[in-house]
């Protein structure tokens, strides 16, 4: 019966579903109008997210009540999936509504700009092309958010565990490497990379036997949002050549 009503809702284009504070997502592999900042000032204006129709935007307004509460505690949200179920963008979603609800409740706009800029970073050097996933993350993570007692965010700390440290020097016929190298490889003719003397993907063993281009990512655009992520985040041009 779940799932029978899960793809019920796919097919009009209903990819959130909801079994009382828990949400079920499918990835729908398209662009949904259901994102803008409409949407999340409608959530965010809610009195409960049980009032409206399920979205990942309840899970972080579940979140945010929970701290509002009078008896306060720590919360938690667990997002899990299998490969190319749509985690990486999920998190992302619920890390936005929230940054945007605390910037709103006066918390310094830097500390949430460096928040959702760790995503660049975390995926050029942690996600790979897999045979089911273009943009597959190749870790774990754990995002610790810390609030004042006025709930402000004051900081944040990002944990990576379970890297698949194996796919540095071998990956499968249709799959590739990890997203960095292919950045580097791109923007070799920019002036800071320029002495590097980068060759073609074909040149090095340790990229040789994978693919080259991953479809529906661009790694020049990607690295040029990893450079201004480093930026944001504090990392010297030195730092980031070393």
């Amino acid at each position: 019966a779940l799932l029978h009503s899960v793809r019920v809702r796919f097919m009009k284009t209903q990819v959130y579903t909801r079994v009382a504070r828990i949400v079920l997502a499918v990835n729908p592999f398209q662009p949904l109008p259901i994102y803008s900042t409409q949407f999340l000032q409608r959530y965010r204006n809610a009195a409960d997210s049980m009032d409206l129709p399920p979205h990942v935007y309840s899970i972080g307004l579940d979140a945010i009540k929970g701290l509002r509460r009078g008896d306060a505690k720590n919360q938690a949200v667990l997002i899990s999936g299998e490969s190319g179920a749509g985690k990486t963008e999920s998190t992302k979603l619920v890390l936005s509504f929230v940054s945007e609800v605390f910037a709103d409740a006066g918390s310094s706009s830097g500390v949430q700009d460096k928040i959702m800029q760790t995503n660049p970073v975390l995926e050029s050097f942690g996600n790979a092309m897999t045979v089911r996933n273009n943009n597959s993350s190749r870790f774990g993570k754990w995002l610790q958010i810390t609030m004042s007692a006025s709930l402000r965010i004051t900081d944040c700390a990002v944990t990576d565990y379970l890297l698949e440290l194996t796919r540095v020097c071998h990956q499968g016929p249709t799959e590739r490497s990890y997203h960095i190298f292919f950045q580097l490889i791109q923007a070799r003719e920019s002036p800071e990379l320029k002495s590097l003397q980068l060759q073609e993907p074909k040149a090095y063993a340790y990229l040789r036997n994978g693919q080259v281009k991953a479809p529906g990512v661009d790694d020049g655009r990607c690295f040029e949002e990893l450079k201004e992520a480093f930026q944001v985040l504090g990392f010297s041009d030195v730092v980031q050549m070393e």
